[in-house]
């Protein structure tokens, strides 16, 4: 692994994505989105990514001209298409939308439809918590998960991500309804690793450990998880974009493609329900009466939602953001 300077990344990326003909404002949002996943070490939705997102613009799936059109249904409620365009921007330009509309009505719901790949949701978690708001994002994803009994793909990993703001600290939960997003099988891929066993599936249908016979992962908790991937497709494709699971156009093959993913982001303000700094001081202290509580482990605390995430956050913005050689070739074009 190479470490490089997070400021360093960024400008190498922004160059990357500003030479494949991305504007110079979408690619800012693009490199903030992908940098935000790898300076918190969730590699497999950072810079990795850039490759597939340039080789797709080549081929025609992604759409450099979007609008991002913005229809207004009722005053809480609105409806964005992407047209093929980045779900980075999408869902960057969504989100402002919502935290200018909660401030009129106190809760804002957008949804976005004909979507490509957003990143780590937590990013637009982030910037409404950054303004004190309460949110929760969905998106659905093209199929690489079979269903609980299943034998092949049907649903994509589906993620949900969540975001309360506190007076000291906050809450971000991010993750994928899958045992382990597909990126993190290309991530094991990438540095040669080993996986679990109750990671992913081959062509057959039977667990390996292998990343590379890895052909489908498995939704996380069983039926649980199964339930919960469910309603995630239910937010995003079914009530938003009426395109779900099997026909969604695929992110590694079909790359001439625009793509047809769905999100539901909602954004409400706390403040509706108490004054702010009650709301805040209430979080506070739900955080605080976690980390009170005893660890299984000594010396060791029980982490919040986040918390790790901003901990690595603060070690590689000191000591550099680790990338494989591949990685670090293709963005410094080496």
């Amino acid at each position: 692994m190479i470490k490089v300077k997070a400021k360093d990344l960024m400008e190498a990326l922004y160059n990357k994505l500003i030479s494949a003909g991305v504007s110079e404002e979408q690619a800012s949002i693009i490199r903030d989105v992908l940098i935000y996943a790898d300076i918190r070490g969730i590699h497999s939705h950072g810079v990795i990514r850039a490759e597939h997102y340039i080789e797709r613009i080549k081929s025609g799936g992604i759409n450099l001209d979007s609008k991002f059109n913005i229809e207004i249904k009722k005053p809480s409620f609105a409806l964005m298409d992407a047209d093929g365009g980045f779900g980075h921007t999408a869902a960057h330009y969504a989100m402002k939308w919502a935290l200018e509309t909660v401030e009129k009505q106190g809760i804002a719901l957008i949804g976005i439809k004909n979507n490509s790949h957003a990143g780590a949701l937590g990013y637009y978690n982030k910037m409404a918590i950054d303004k004190n708001k309460v949110s929760l994002i969905m998106l659905n994803t093209d199929p690489c998960v079979i269903p609980f009994g299943g034998k092949r793909a049907f649903f994509g990993t589906n993620p949900i991500s969540y975001g309360f703001p506190a007076k000291k600290d906050f809450i971000l939960g991010d993750m994928a309804t899958s045992e382990v997003s597909l990126g993190r099988i290309f991530t094991a891929r990438e540095n040669n690793e080993t996986v679990p066993m109750n990671w992913g599936v081959d062509e057959n249908g039977n667990p390996s450990s292998n990343p590379y016979e890895i052909k489908y992962v498995v939704p996380f908790g069983g039926v649980k998880g199964y339930l919960i991937m469910t309603m995630v497709e239910a937010f995003t494709g079914l009530l938003i974009g009426q395109a779900y699971c099997n026909n969604l156009v695929k992110m590694y093959s079909d790359m001439d493609k625009k793509r047809n993913l769905s999100a539901f982001i909602l954004v409400i303000d706390p403040a509706v329900y108490n004054d702010l700094d009650t709301y805040l001081n209430t979080v506070q202290s739900f955080i605080d009466d976690i980390r009170k509580e005893e660890a299984l482990k000594e010396n060791e605390t029980i982490s919040i939602p986040g918390e790790r995430k901003e901990a690595c956050y603060i070690d590689y913005l000191k000591n550099g953001i680790p990338l494989s050689e591949h990685v670090y070739n293709y963005i410094f074009d080496k």
